[in-house]
């Protein structure tokens, strides 16, 4: 009996060890991260961040490709003849003597090597009009990785303190949860004491099922908020992560005027609907400039040897060279270049029309956020007051009604009415955090 008594004791000791060793890894294998930490490997690692970043790369180097236009280009060519078959010219007899001449025309050159140079010299603006495109493009693509970053920085808050406002609210489903377990409890024994009806039973029973669901959505919407966190920081949803922080509420330290000010002043949105209008411009002149010649300076230098053996030395080789001075004119292209200049001042309209369109709709938006902001604002400063008056009513209704004093509906109204509290002070606190932050990125 005592050989199995230390048996079991053993057992119990080897799994209490075993359970204390794999929480102590799983402790380990969790990482802890604030806000900043959260940014930091979102700016590393996010994908559309990478993206815009590639894109800003692109633009530059088209850019740059677009510049290098302005300069010449040198080319450089070697070539091996073994076989070369000289066309033949013939003198008829009498010409130059009784008899007829021929010789061949050309010399085999086995080895040539020649170095061209092009330069442009008058081109009409087509390549002063492709570099301002270019240059315009870049523009664009500077402001969108801007506004990427600025994205960055709010999906980051968005995921983070939404995935801390899904803990709270699971936190507050469990806490209704155990309220209402209380409540069945109580009205139990009510009933058995002849305090309660079989329809308060049955009500209390309802209330208590029907937070359960409510528990498990909660939950799930945590668990939910946290893998969306994850995809925004780029890291493996296997990755145990622990939230270190809570949503802060920093009022906003501008009037609506001064907003409306900075707004007028300066606005991402509106200064890429700028450049694309100025490049819808651009690009009527560009496909205008088609119509005209370009005037090239063009040069070639040549160096080759008509030795069949390969030599190294000067007196082997000869050389020449030519400079010339071109120009090219499509003077009729079947009317494309026309359609082109038509599309192009299409695309030139509907820019402008773009434009004002988009500005019509930043200042709508501008509205949006500020109204939303301050709805928000109004909530927050009202909830902790309210959320106190909530739990002070809920904790006497409970006290009432175990002693009878009022019926279970004014307690489930109670109930009602601080859940509504808390849940309405979390989403307006998510709601203010994420929007100022659109504020912010809207108006720099």
């Amino acid at each position: 009996m005592k050989i199995l008594k230390k048996q079991i004791l053993f057992l119990i000791f080897s799994l209490l060890l075993f359970n204390f060793i794999f929480s102590n890894d799983d402790l380990k294998n969790q990482v802890e991260l604030t806000f900043d930490e959260c940014y930091k490997i979102a700016y590393e690692n996010n994908r559309d961040f990478k993206i815009a970043k590639l894109d800003k790369q692109i633009a530059e180097a088209q850019l740059q490709k677009a510049a290098a236009a302005y300069g010449p280009t040198i080319s450089l060519m070697g070539s091996y003849q073994p076989v070369y078959k000289a066309s033949i010219i013939e003198i008829p007899a009498g010409v130059f003597g009784p008899t007829p001449i021929s010789f061949p025309m050309g010399v085999q050159n086995y080895y040539s090597a020649r170095v061209s140079l092009s330069q442009p010299l008058f081109t009409f603006g087509k390549v002063t009009f492709g570099f301002l495109l270019a240059k315009e493009n870049y523009e664009i693509a500077l402001l969108n990785y801007k506004k990427a970053e600025e994205k960055l920085k709010l999906d980051v808050i968005s995921a983070f303190y939404g995935a801390l406002i899904a803990q709270e609210m699971s936190k507050v489903q469990q806490e209704t949860l155990k309220a209402n377990e209380e409540y069945l409890r109580v009205t139990r024994t009510k009933f058995k004491n002849g305090q309660a009806s079989n329809f308060d039973v049955l009500q209390a029973q309802v209330q208590y099922a029907n937070t359960k669901p409510e528990v498990k959505k909660a939950e799930d919407g945590y668990k939910l908020a946290l893998l969306n966190l994850k995809n925004t920081l780029g890291i493996s949803f296997d990755k145990e992560i622990v939230l270190k922080g809570a949503p802060d509420y920093k009022k906003l330290q501008m009037t609506y005027d001064e907003i409306k000010k900075k707004f007028s002043e300066k606005n991402d949105d509106r200064e890429i609907a700028e450049h694309i209008n100025n490049i819808g411009d651009l690009q009527s002149k560009l496909q205008m400039s088609l119509l005209l010649p370009s005037i090239a300076l063009s040069a070639n230098y040549n160096y080759y040897s008509d030795e069949r053996d390969f030599h190294i030395e000067n007196e082997y080789w000869n050389s020449s060279w030519d400079v010339s001075v071109g120009l090219q004119w499509t003077f009729f292209d079947s009317f494309k270049n026309v359609a082109s200049i038509k599309e192009a001042m299409a695309n030139a309209e509907k820019a402008k029309i773009n434009k004002e369109s988009m500005d019509n709709y930043s200042e709508i938006q501008l509205e949006v956020l500020y109204t939303s902001l301050e709805q928000s604002a109004q909530i927050i400063e009202a909830a902790d007051e309210l959320i106190k008056q909530a739990e002070e009513g809920y904790r006497i209704a409970q006290t009432s009604y175990k002693n009878g004093l009022i019926q279970s509906v004014d307690l489930l109204n109670a109930e009602t009415g601080l859940l509504r509290a808390k849940t309405n002070y979390l989403n307006a606190l998510y709601n203010y955090t994420t929007t100022i932050q659109k504020l912010q990125n809207f108006l720099e």
